[in-house]
């Protein structure tokens, strides 16, 4: 597969992590945070001073709780009254500027549940596009909507069951009660998105998504 964007800044997702929608917001504020005090440190400047030009972390909070409706939750608003390309674009940049003001500055930003979130969502936004067809492309921002490639890794079906990778090679086998039928695409080993959705249909951590 080609290079996704959330192969940049979410190295350090697991699969079997459980996030709460409850928990976002302290997690936004704590990542808000740590980015004005890198910046304040970077261009010398006054940390409550930047925090009244950058407006605060609501805008954040906002944005991160209609992704996890998404990437969680399977509500895909329509085209036209869902979270915008600009804001997914945003949510992505706080999380991988997160990262790099805790390697740089030592902030206290790190941001593991909002990772998950965004790269839970990319990787339902591919089922989506292959499963749902022009209803999730056109209601789907620009970031999200063009890596479907017809399949998904056994990696990414883990992560959208909530499953170890392990597990989820088990269910292929010949002797499963619900096998989870795979093929080869070159010397990797994928599933088609139609069976993809049918077999995660099955499992109770998986909610299939809908447009609101």
């Amino acid at each position: 597969m080609n290079s996704r964007i959330e192969d940049l800044f979410c190295h350090f997702t697991d699969p079997e992590k459980k996030v709460r929608r409850v928990d976002l917001a302290t997690e936004v504020n704590d990542a808000y945070a740590g980015h004005l005090e890198a910046q304040a440190a970077m261009y010398r400047c006054n940390v409550e001073a930047l925090n009244k030009a950058l407006g605060g972390a609501s805008h954040f909070i906002t944005i991160a709780e209609g992704c996890y409706d998404y990437a969680v939750e399977g509500q895909l608003q329509e085209a036209a009254t869902g979270l915008n390309h600009d804001n997914w674009l945003d949510f992505a940049a706080l999380i991988n500027q997160s990262r790099w003001d805790a390697e740089f500055y030592a902030a206290n930003s790190l941001s593991p549940n909002l990772e998950h979130v965004f790269k839970l969502a990319a990787i339902r936004a591919r089922l989506d596009c292959d499963t749902l067809g022009e209803a999730a492309y056109e209601a789907l921002p620009d970031l999200l909507r063009d890596k479907a490639v017809g399949y998904l890794s056994l990696h990414e079906v883990a992560f959208l069951a909530r499953m170890t990778e392990k597990a989820v090679r088990n269910a292929t086998q010949p002797t499963a009660a619900d096998r989870l039928v795979t093929r080869k695409e070159g010397t990797r080993t994928v599933v088609d998105s139609n069976e993809a959705l049918r077999w995660l249909n099955g499992r109770r951590n998986f909610v299939q998504t809908k447009l609101v």
